[in-house]
């Protein structure tokens, strides 16, 4: 969890940036902003943070060597000389603009800042953030004389929607910063910010594996066809039970008690091993489970079959022990499925 409620912006310079294939501009800005009025402050730390709570961390990397990464270089630089802010939020800017060439991705301000007491994981630290906003909403003016009123408009940034940004933590200098990135779009976007500009890669740590097995079983009971609704939805249920229960993750252990059988088993685990790989993810045979992080989990897990007629089956922690007592079948006269439920009593 990252606490934001006693950050404060310390310095704070915006830079424009275009898209370098259609020949956009980049313009440079002289001195940093001024923000020392308490409300614009409040504004813009809420533009900027509230979108990064609950985001995961991830960390500067390059294939060759770390030290070739170029905002890893240029926010070090800021961090070991608070001086060089400005000459080095304009190296960021300029290396945005050069890797700013698919003719889909938008120009926009970039703001740069240097941020003190944020608190991560119960350590204050001071933190550089790259915010770039792409887009403008209208928004109407209303001026009065004191006897009447008009009406005006312009346009300007929504404070709800930040397009794309990143807060790089002063810690773990050696092993590439703790960085918490988000993007609002997809594709080429999230391409281009997260891997051609900032060149990152999530951390290999326990909260981050913790969810990584929770998201790799989702997509496999996605992509599984052969799997009904009602084992997709209790192959979770048990994924959950499974960590809320266990303070490790030993990985043929955790498949055996969540699978249907041996062969599903077998084969949800090379898929989490696949899913891991192409996640960047080293040993996930055997972590400790971050119940912390599986709190915010659970909440986004689907206990119940949605039905198209309106009626929902909800199926808890007892319901997957007794799986027998739920039958779906289809109904050749009415051309449906149904489900059939076994009881003794209504309670």
């Amino acid at each position: 969890m990252t606490d934001f409620s006693g950050a404060t912006i310390q310095k704070l310079i915006i830079h424009s940036v275009g898209n370098k294939l259609k020949e956009e501009e980049l313009l440079f800005s002289k001195v940093c902003a001024n923000i020392s009025e308490n409300s614009l402050h409040n504004i813009l730390g809420r533009y900027f943070f509230q979108r990064f709570k609950e985001n995961p961390l991830y960390k500067f990397h390059h294939k060759t060597d770390l030290i070739f990464n170029e905002i890893y270089q240029y926010t070090k630089a800021i961090f070991l000389d608070i001086n060089s802010f400005e000459d080095n939020s304009k190296n960021i800017a300029n290396h945005l603009y050069e890797v700013s060439t698919h003719p889909n991705i938008k120009p926009g301000e970039l703001s740069i800042a240097f941020i003190e007491g944020i608190n991560l994981k119960g350590t204050l630290c001071n933190a550089v953030g790259i915010f770039k906003s792409e887009n403008k909403e209208p928004f109407l003016k209303i001026h009065s004389d004191g006897q009447s009123f008009t009406v005006d408009w312009d346009q300007g940034i929504d404070t709800n929607k930040l397009d794309k940004g990143c807060i790089i933590f002063n810690n773990q200098m050696e092993t590439g910063y703790s960085v918490l990135p988000v993007d609002s779009g997809s594709g080429i976007d999230t391409k281009y910010w997260k891997e051609d500009f900032l060149g990152i890669q999530i951390e290999d740590n326990s909260s981050n594996k913790t969810k990584l097995i929770v998201e790799a079983c989702k997509e496999y009971v996605k992509k599984d066809l052969v799997i009904d609704k009602k084992d997709k939805v209790m192959m979770l249920n048990n994924v959950i039970d499974y960590m809320v229960e266990k303070p490790d993750i030993d990985l043929n252990d955790f498949t055996m008690n969540v699978a249907k059988n041996l062969d599903q088993s077998e084969e949800l685990k090379d898929f989490i091993n696949v899913y891991a790989e192409k996640k960047n993810f080293s040993n996930v045979e055997n972590f400790s489970i971050d119940h912390s992080a599986l709190k915010n989990i659970k909440r986004n897990i689907k206990n119940f079959i949605k039905l198209d007629t309106n009626y929902e089956i909800k199926i808890n922690k007892a319901s997957v022990n007794n799986s027998h007592y739920l039958e779906k079948g289809y109904d050749e006269q009415k051309h449906m499925h149904f489900y059939k439920i076994y009881f003794n009593e209504e309670e």
